[in-house]
């Protein structure tokens, strides 16, 4: 490349960079000052988990550990989902201790819960809060150093008849040799229940899965960043999808968007799967070549401060949906909007999860892909909803009332593969749409409204321009 060319080439990206982000920049969320939780709403948190615990009990929680990625590299660090909830704390080598009744840290203080955590360190990852941080950012009142913590705990479950301990660490583990499968939890309570037998060793996954299922108004913040964080994703990937493409390019687009509005994670991993990838659920190669004629089936969540997104849209290739692809997709689009008339406050999941599948099997049904009504299982293989909140599958009362504050997704689908007993020219297409819809007292609303999913607006906006078909020559 000559010196002219290079310079050429240069100017060409400068352009595109700009003209992209003057794009992306009308659709963003950034915001000079994000929305944070404060240290009251946790210590709200706290007090509302400790009005649940049963008389003369004490809870200890624990921090995640980090995870080896490969020999002494982690992976980026991301805190276990409880612990986070009622701390904020987002370093590992933590522990938080609660006791509703107060504990004897000295002689002159009594505190209902202490937090522990190590002192400030400065390595090559950057600097801990230590106890300082943990007072000022975190609100704590007595904050005592981690290494304190095991005396101190075995000191104050003396005379106590409760202890509420969710270990933080996988919980199954499988050796091939022994063909042995361990449940870690299980055996963690066997260990504890003999080194203290006069307890009765419990955990606090219901209430605190009750109280993460409503989302307080900071939260629901957060989560309509996440949320709209996914949804001008989906736009720039839309725009830019095209055959030829790799899956990895648009979620390459798709997760420049996250980072772009302020998202510090993908949620969950980005599932961007076309043609037969299009069938597999939680798909998350993204290796595949896609080809003119393909459908590409996108499962994305940004992630705000601990809060993820789950918004899936599904398109064509190649900017049109084909007759067998746009019948699909029309169902499918239809069983979501009949299913979110259902989503409101005393409603059970069951009221809506049926309409979904009754309008399923029905459209089904009339374009002779299945006879009969028992059939539609194998092409809609999945439940229509779940909780969202610090965890993509968040924590939730599953079987009870829907409530006002609760956000869950609705994302109906179908699935026909390869050598499915139907018309061939059904086959390999998977579609799959799914939104963020707030319970609210007399109703719902769509938190993911911001994303396109009408035929009509898809194929509209794929005539446009995006971030990942820009073409900066050869020249």
């Amino acid at each position: 490349m000559t010196t002219r060319q290079a310079v050429r080439w240069l100017i060409v990206v400068c352009f595109v960079l700009l003209d992209t982000v003057i794009s992306l920049g009308q659709l963003s969320t950034k915001s000079e000052n994000p929305v944070r939780l404060k240290p009251e709403d946790y210590k709200q948190r706290r007090a509302l988990l400790m009005a649940r615990m049963e008389p003369n009990s004490i809870a200890i929680f624990k921090a995640k550990d980090p995870s080896v990625r490969s020999n002494d590299v982690n992976y980026l660090y991301r805190q276990e989902s409880n612990f986070l909830y009622l701390t904020g704390c987002d370093e590992p080598r933590a522990y938080l201790l609660l006791c509703p009744e107060g504990v004897q840290v000295d002689s002159g203080t009594t505190a209902k819960e202490v937090f522990f955590i190590r002192p400030k360190t400065r390595s090559a990852a950057g600097e801990s809060m230590g106890f300082e941080g943990a007072k000022e950012r975190l609100g704590f009142g007595v904050v005592l150093p981690t290494g304190d913590m095991p005396a101190f705990a075995k000191r104050v479950l003396a005379g106590k008849k409760i202890l509420y301990y969710p270990p933080s660490m996988p919980d199954l583990a499988y050796d091939p040799l022994l063909e042995k499968r361990t449940i870690i939890s299980r055996e963690v309570k066997i260990e504890l229940q003999a080194a203290f037998p006069e307890l009765e060793i419990k955990n606090l996954f219901s209430p605190l899965a009750e109280l993460r299922s409503v989302k307080s108004q900071a939260e629901l913040s957060l989560l309509q960043k996440a949320i709209d964080a996914t949804a001008t994703a989906h736009i720039e990937a839309m725009m830019s999808c095209e055959p030829g493409m790799y899956e990895y390019e648009l979620q390459a687009v798709i997760e420049y968007c996250f980072a772009r509005n302020g998202a510090e994670f993908p949620g969950f991993p980005s599932i961007v799967g076309s043609g037969p990838n299009s069938c597999i659920l939680h798909y998350e190669a993204n290796r595949r070549q896609m080809q003119s004629g393909d459908v590409v089936v996108m499962d994305i969540g940004a992630e705000f401060s601990g809060y993820t997104a789950d918004v899936t849209r599904t398109i064509p290739v190649n900017g049109t949906f084909s007759k067998p692809q746009r019948e699909i997709y029309e169902i499918v689009l239809k069983a979501q909007e009949e299913a979110i008339k259902e989503f409101k406050p005393g409603a059970m999941m069951a009221a809506p999860s049926g309409k979904a599948t009754e309008v399923i099997a029905e459209g089904l049904m009339k374009l002779g892909i299945i006879k009969d009504k028992e059939e539609v299982r194998q092409y809609y293989i999945h439940g229509l909803s779940h909780y969202i909140g610090i965890d993509v599958h968040d924590a939730g009362p599953y079987g009870k009332p829907f409530q006002a504050g609760m956000v869950l997704t609705v994302e109906p689908g179908i699935y026909i593969r390869e050598g499915s007993p139907c018309y061939k020219k059904y086959w390999d297409i998977g579609v799959r749409i799914e939104d963020d819809v707030l319970i609210t007292a007399d109703g719902n609303r769509v938190l993911s409204a911001g994303a396109p999913k009408t035929v009509k607006e898809i194929e509209s906006l794929m005539k446009k321009q995006g971030l990942g078909n820009m073409k900066l020559g050869t020249n």
